[in-house]
C-alpha cells in the first residue's frame, strides 16, 4: 500500500496564528474585566471568552486531523486518514475520477476552511453530495466519485497520484473490501439524539447562565452587605459582602458539573439513573434562583 501525503504546512501555520490570536484577545478581554467594577458587561465579556474556548477546541480538533493527514492506496482502496477519521473506499466502487479544473462553477462548501485546510462537507454539481479532505480549494482537488458520495482529496503529488490511482483502477481489485467510515467515538453517542437528555442538561445550562447575568446585572446596585440567610421568621441572620451572592450559582454549578458527569458515566448502563441524575440538576437550577430572587427581593 502506497502513501501520500499532504501539504499540511501552510494549513498549520495559519490554523496556529489564529489559535494565538484568540487567547491574545481572550488575556486582553479577561484583564478588562479583571480591572472595571463587576457589571452586566463583566457577564457578557465572560460569554464572549467561553465561546471562543468552543471555538479554539474545534480548531484544535481540525489542526490534529491535517497534523495526522494522509491516503492510502493499493489496488483494493483508498483509504483517507485525517485525525482520527478514516474513510475506507473499495476501488471497486470508484466510478471516475476528475479533478476540480473540470468544473465551471457551484461547488457548495460547508466546514473548516482557511488557507491549507478544507475539511467539510458540501455539494459538487453532476456528482452530488461530497466530503472534503484537503488541503487546497475546491476548484484545485481531486474527486473520486462512488455511488452514494464523493471525496474531494488533495494529495501532495496530485498528478503522480493520479496516475497510480488510474493505473489501479485498469488493473482492478484483487479482493473484495466493504467500504466503512470510522469517526470519533463520541460523536456517534445516542445522548446526543436523545431529546429529553439534551431537554435536561440545556435547561440546566441556560437556567444557571441567566442566573450569573441577573446577578451581574442587579451586583452595582446592591448595598455593601447582603443577606445570605434568614431564620424561620423570615429575619436576616447572616450579612456578608455582596460578591458571596455568587456562591449561589457556584453552588448550582457544582451540582451541575456532578450531575451532569455521573449521568453521562451511566447513559450506557442504565438510562433512568441519568435522566434522575439530569432532572434533579435542573432541580437545583430552580432552587438556587428561587434562593437568589429571594435574597434579591429583600434587599
Amino acid at each position: 500500500m502506497t502513501k501520500w501525503n499532504t501539504n499540511k504546512k501552510q494549513g498549520l501555520i495559519v490554523g496556529i496564528a489564529a489559535m494565538i490570536v484568540i487567547l491574545v484577545i481572550d488575556g486582553l478581554i479577561i484583564w478588562l474585566a479583571t480591572v472595571r467594577a463587576l457589571t452586566i458587561g463583566t457577564f457578557i465579556i465572560s460569554i464572549a471568552v467561553l465561546s471562543s474556548l468552543a471555538l479554539l477546541s474545534i480548531l484544535g480538533y481540525w489542526l490534529h486531523g491535517l497534523f495526522h493527514s494522509e491516503y492510502l492506496l493499493d489496488r483494493n482502496t483508498l483509504i483517507i486518514h485525517w485525525g482520527a477519521v478514516e474513510q475506507v473506499i473499495p476501488c471497486s466502487q470508484i466510478e471516475r475520477v476528475f479533478t476540480g479544473d473540470d468544473i465551471e462553477k457551484g461547488i457548495q462548501f460547508s466546514g473548516g476552511n482557511w488557507p491549507g485546510h478544507w475539511v467539510g462537507y458540501g455539494h459538487v454539481p453532476d456528482v452530488g453530495a461530497t466530503l472534503f479532505y484537503a488541503t487546497v480549494p475546491p476548484r484545485q482537488q481531486i474527486y473520486v466519485v462512488t455511488p452514494g458520495l464523493t471525496y474531494g482529496i488533495s494529495p501532495l503529488e496530485a498528478d503522480e497520484f493520479l496516475q497510480s490511482l488510474r493505473q489501479r483502477l485498469e488493473m482492478g481489485p484483487t479482493q473484495v473490501v466493504e467500504p466503512s467510515s470510522q469517526r470519533p467515538a463520541f460523536l456517534d453517542w445516542d445522548f446526543w439524539q436523545d431529546r429529553l437528555a439534551v431537554g435536561f442538561l440545556g435547561a440546566s445550562i441556560l437556567a444557571l447562565l441567566l442566573l450569573v447575568g441577573l446577578l451581574c446585572f442587579q451586583f452595582p446596585s446592591l448595598p455593601w452587605m447582603v443577606p445570605l440567610h434568614f431564620d424561620a421568621r423570615g429575619i436576616p441572620d447572616r450579612l456578608d459582602l455582596k460578591g458571596k451572592i455568587f456562591i449561589i450559582p457556584l453552588i448550582g454549578f457544582l451540582a451541575l458539573l456532578v450531575n451532569a458527569g455521573l449521568g453521562i458515566f451511566s447513559y450506557q448502563r442504565e438510562r433512568m439513573i441519568s435522566y434522575l441524575l439530569w432532572g434533579g440538576a435542573l432541580l437545583v437550577q430552580i432552587l438556587v434562583w428561587t434562593a437568589a430572587l429571594g435574597i434579591l427581593g429583600r434587599v
